[in-house]
């Protein structure tokens, strides 16, 4: 007679993966600069919580690209990691309170030109975050 009941724990476990691939922002404001061989995205908040992955689409196929990514907030969490076409993690950028961080690294984007990017956020706060690229080789 078990399965005819619902499973807490399995249904607080699959609430918990939802809640955790979504990203709550206010006061958030993006501007982007998306050009195939060179661009930008620039994202800022007042406050942020949980996870989420983006995708820029930059076009014009599978390419290599050079990453700058600047990452600043003033309290609470923030971690940037920029992913490859397969989505394994290129590189990431761990925030400190109250500083500026920034990486670089390569990162390839996916057959049709997307690039992604995930932001997990802990209690985060008066921040942002910049992604600057430029195309270092394209697959043919």
């Amino acid at each position: 007679m078990f399965w005819k009941r619902p499973y807490p724990a399995l249904i607080g476990a699959a609430m918990l993966l939802f809640l955790q691939a979504c990203m709550l922002a206010s006061g958030e404001r993006a501007s982007t600069d998306i050009r195939p061989d060179a661009g930008n995205v620039t994202r800022t908040f007042l406050g942020a919580e949980g996870a989420e992955v983006y995708a820029v689409s930059i076009g014009d196929g599978e390419a290599l690209l050079q990453v700058i990514a600047i990452l600043e907030l003033q309290q609470g969490e923030m971690r940037l990691e920029l992913l490859n076409a397969g989505g394994s993690v290129a590189f990431a950028v761990q925030s400190r309170p109250g500083d500026q961080v920034s990486r670089s690294g390569m990162v390839r984007l996916d057959e049709n030109g997307v690039l992604r990017y995930r932001v997990v956020a802990r209690g985060a706060r008066d921040g942002g975050y910049q992604i600057l690229y430029q195309r270092v080789q394209k697959n043919q």
